[in-house]
């Protein structure tokens, strides 16, 4: 239910289609339009490095969600109301994404942490990669109900963006239910409380365990060449609006399109997950996220080469379609894969120190903003292009070398449970 809720309601702004569509409305700076998508995705994540050791000597963990629940479902219902008051009103409206964005992220700190944790404790870890795809799979027919709706708004939104207030007011009502309904999550106690440490000594620890600990080192460098493939993902959609000069119900109907690629390869992700674990589905995800900016730089060919309009669009859209599928594969390989390689006593540091580390690569998503104003679009794509072939290469090794034939029972006992959420 939590995954349902919050993918959905997320899926009203989503940090590819509706946000950066609506930021451009506001600014020409692909800078601006790249910093909220960064702050709303990965904001989260960046204090929790600091937060490893109090969460580590927390036996239980379930009450810090809820206390950051609070908070993030207020900004969203403080930014739903100045949005549907002053839709175009860039002055009030920017600062108050930006601050608010900002604060409901960064208390997800404790969210993120609370949540892995939790999951890990409940969910027997050969059926984790079914977990994760059967949230992402219900929240996909959610927020393809939520496509359509974003494509309605988009269409009837021209020079009055006052519609766009209704989606960001859909945003706040379905997360305040997915906090709510994983806050009523039956937690089972936790491992003995540890010691008091300083963050010095946790830096160290870290040090030791990259050093000492090959598929977690590997693991880490796939997920960082990872990011500079995403910081093209918010530049999809303003790339076919302003360059390709695509028209409104084509842009529209990405937010669909992506919610397909998203659903449809629900059934690939969980079928694999459970036969190969998190590094066969690492393979499978690095392919599906060549095409995107593969993809997109063909349609610029395709103008260049005055190919029939049609073919153009539908270009573009599989491109969103196969962004969908990368989109979706990465929640659920990244989170079977955090939860395989980080062993039960130590996962909240093993997470902790992932997260923080992603959550400021994140934020070269403004960097390719700033690629794409100095350069242009295909120069950032290129480089998306580049980053995906390259962690390909890295999955198939990391696949020959790690992975094991059958995944492992879970570690702790069960007890009675999509970002993260």
């Amino acid at each position: 239910m939590n995954g349902v809720f919050y993918v959905t309601g997320m899926a009203f702004t989503s940090a590819t289609v509706a946000m950066p569509w609506y930021v451009s409305q506001l600014t020409q700076s692909n800078v601006l339009i790249g910093i909220l998508p960064a702050m709303q995705l990965g904001g989260w994540a960046l204090p929790q490095l600091f937060l490893i050791n109090y969460m580590q000597r927390q036996r239980r963990k379930l009450k810090f969600y809820r206390r950051s629940a609070v908070v993030r479902s207020s900004c969203w219902g403080i930014l739903a109301l100045i949005v549907l008051i002053a839709p175009a009103q860039a002055g009030i409206v920017l600062p108050a994404l930006i601050v608010l964005t900002g604060i409901a992220s960064l208390s997800g700190g404790f969210t993120g942490l609370a949540f892995f944790d939790v999951v890990g404790r409940i969910v027997p870890r050969r059926q984790l990669s079914t977990f994760f795809s059967l949230r992402n799979f219900f929240g996909g027919v959610g927020t393809l109900a939520a496509g359509v709706v974003v494509r309605f708004v988009l269409e009837q939104t021209g020079a009055d963006l006052q519609p766009i207030g209704i989606l960001f007011v859909l945003t706040w009502v379905f997360t305040m239910a997915g906090y709510t309904s994983f806050s009523c999550v039956k937690e089972p106690e936790g491992p003995p409380v540890l010691p008091k440490r300083t963050v010095s000594e946790d830096v160290r620890r870290i040090k030791e365990i990259v050093l000492s600990d090959p598929p977690f080192r590997m693991y880490l460098i796939i997920r960082i060449l990872a990011m500079v493939t995403f910081v093209a993902m918010p530049f999809y959609v303003v790339y076919g609006a302003n360059i390709l000069q695509l028209s409104a119900p084509v842009v529209a109907s990405s937010a669909i399109a992506l919610t397909a690629g998203v659903i449809g390869s629900n059934v690939i992700w969980g079928w694999l997950g459970a036969r190969g674990g998190g590094w066969l589905l690492l393979v499978a995800l690095t392919l599906f996220s060549v095409l995107p900016p593969l993809l997109a730089l063909s349609t610029q060919v395709l103008v260049a080469s005055q190919a029939a309009s049609t073919l153009v669009d539908w270009v573009f859209l599989a491109a969103f379609v196969f962004l969908g599928a990368a989109t979706g594969g990465s929640e659920i390989t990244f989170s079977v894969l955090a939860i395989e390689v980080s062993p039960v006593e130590d996962r909240i540091i093993y997470m902790g120190f992932t997260n923080t580390l992603i959550g400021i690569l994140i934020f070269l998503t403004p960097v390719g903003g700033l690629l794409a104003d100095l350069a242009s679009f295909e120069a950032l794509f290129g480089v998306a292009l580049a980053a995906a072939a390259l962690t390909t290469i890295l999955a198939v090794i990391a696949l020959r070398s790690f992975a094991q034939p059958e995944p492992e029972v879970a570690e702790t006992p069960l007890a009675p449970e999509p970002d993260s959420a």
